[in-house]
């Protein structure tokens, strides 16, 4: 279960419309081509390469639930930022912000096209070289999702 404490409450992520509005809202940024493929993409990638702006960016998306009652982003930040002062890292956090969308019977569509669509970026390598280094981003993506599934 993914849940972040502020202040004294342990709040718990959710992964739904509220989430993908506002992922789609404020994390929708265009990749290094200029293609958006949208804020839940965006964010579980990122999540992938153990961002933590992008941990904040789950968090920000996952308690919009919470309407009116909604920590701020900068709360969520100091969330985390206390966590890792108490735990050294931010590992679990992480693990458990991407099992949570990994496993979302609401995502579970998205992120299966999203491993698909790294595969066949093997497709349009135009030369070894370029191959190559596409199958390392496809074998570090697919080794940090062991690590955070684990």
């Amino acid at each position: 279960m993914a849940t972040l404490t502020i202040g004294n409450k342990q709040l718990e992520a959710r992964t739904d419309f509220k989430f993908e509005r506002v992922a789609n809202e404020k994390y929708n940024e265009p990749d290094s081509q200029g293609n958006k493929q949208g804020g839940l993409i965006n964010i579980y990638s990122n999540l992938l390469e153990y961002d933590t702006l992008y941990l904040a960016a789950f968090w920000d998306c996952a308690l919009s639930h919470l309407k009116s009652e909604k920590p701020s982003l900068e709360s969520i930040e100091n969330a985390i930022l206390a966590h890792m002062e108490e735990h050294g890292d931010a590992e679990q956090l992480f693990k458990e912000a991407f099992q949570k969308l990994d496993n979302s019977g609401f995502f579970r569509k998205k992120v299966k096209k999203y491993w698909k669509n790294l595969e066949m970026m093997k497709g349009f390598a135009e030369d070894e070289k370029e191959k190559k280094a596409i199958d390392e981003i496809i074998e570090e993506a697919k080794n940090n999702r062991k690590q955070l599934t684990a």
